[in-house]
């Protein structure tokens, strides 16, 4: 059975779409069957492949408002073990009714309920909020993985995610596990980041990924060419980077 693996923070900015396209691009490449799927009625995981909202002819507003199955919505990303569904929100009036189909709470578990067994691991995307659809995702993950800013401010919204997670495993999903917090858009040179870096792995020990995203301009130009940066560029530091998480992640997932 695939591992459903939800990408969320309590704030944007922190990389969570970044992670999702890469880390599953870096899965795909170590022969993982992955399928991306994005919440996000902005729709960045699409975006990320060159397709955006008008290309996307059935996406994840049909599967969640018009009851359509999943395995229609499903692209591939043009690798051989990758997979995406999109979003297609084109207007406030989308927006608005796919939240309010999303206050069912197990909508996307009964989702993607039918594929789990067709790829070793679903990353799912969700909203830069603690709204109703990241509540969704939440409720239908194995684990969730906290991208952070190794800043004062992304420490705060950290200890309030950390918390609201306990809450909702308490409530809606008793198997919630935290599968790990991934630093992001890290910068060995400046003082603070190394001073909160220490501070994360001090305070959360393991809970902390080995592996870290690096500050890197090949990560920031490859959704504009329409690819994951292993293939824009893989002997940059992002895209090894990236390549490190996979194998961070498929070694705990063969320990469990």
């Amino acid at each position: 059975m695939g591992k459903i693996l939800v990408v969320a923070g309590q704030k944007g900015g922190i990389g969570k779409t970044t992670t999702v396209v890469n880390l599953g691009a870096s899965l795909a490449i170590f022969n993982k069957s992955v399928l991306l799927v994005d919440l996000d009625p902005q729709g960045s995981v699409g975006i990320s492949f060159q397709l955006d909202e008008y290309h996307v002819k059935l996406g994840m507003y049909d599967v969640i408002v018009n009851n359509m199955a999943l395995s229609n919505a499903i692209i591939n990303s043009g690798l051989d073990t990758l997979d995406i569904a999109p979003m297609n929100v084109r207007n406030e009036e989308m927006e608005i009714e796919l939240y309010s189909r999303a206050l069912k709470i197990d909508l996307v578990k009964t989702i993607l309920t039918p594929v789990r067994n067709l790829y070793d691991f679903i990353i799912v995307d969700c909203p830069p909020n603690l709204g109703a659809m990241t509540l969704n995702g939440l409720v239908a993950a194995d684990e969730v993985i906290i991208p952070v800013l190794s800043e004062y401010y992304s420490l705060k919204s950290l200890g309030k995610f950390l918390n609201t997670l306990k809450n909702i495993s308490k409530k809606y999903n008793k198997n919630l596990k935290i599968g790990g917090i991934l630093v992001t858009m890290y910068d060995a040179r400046v003082r603070k980041q190394k001073e909160i870096m220490e501070y994360l792995r001090s305070t959360f020990k393991e809970l902390v990924f080995k592996s870290f995203i690096p500050r890197n301009s090949k990560v920031s130009e490859a959704p504009s060419v329409g690819k994951p940066v292993i293939l824009h560029d893989i002997r940059s530091r992002g895209a090894l980077s990236y390549l490190k998480l996979a194998e961070e992640i498929i070694e705990k997932n063969n320990k469990n």
